[in-house]
C-alpha cells in the first residue's frame, strides 16, 4: 500500500488526502498513517509554503480574513523516487 501511496504522490497534480484515499480505496485515516510512515522512511519530504507575510497578498485589507496557515508542500525525495523506479 505504501508504495502505491507513494506513486500516487507521484503523479498528483495536488495532494489532497481525501482525493487518494478515493484513488486508493482506503480510510483517509490510513492515508494519514502512509504519510508518516514514508516520511519516517525517507521516501518523501514536507516544506512549509510561504508565510502570509512573505507575499504581496499578505498586505491586502483581506489578510485578516484570510487562511494564516501557510500550505505545505510534499516532494519526494531520491530516497523515494529510486523506491518507485525498481
Amino acid at each position: 500500500m505504501l508504495k502505491s501511496l507513494l506513486m500516487e504522490i507521484k503523479n498528483a497534480d495536488y495532494i489532497s488526502k481525501e482525493h487518494l484515499a478515493a484513488q486508493l480505496g482506503q480510510p483517509v485515516s490510513l492515508i494519514e498513517d502512509g504519510f508518516r510512515e514514508l516520511m519516517r522512511m525517507g521516501y518523501l519530504s514536507q516544506e512549509a509554503g510561504p508565510n502570509c507575510n512573505d507575499l504581496p497578498c499578505g498586505k491586502c485589507p483581506y489578510a485578516s480574513m484570510c487562511r494564516k496557515d501557510p500550505p505545505k508542500t510534499w516532494a519526494l525525495t531520491e530516497k523515494g523516487k529510486r523506491v518507485l523506479a525498481q
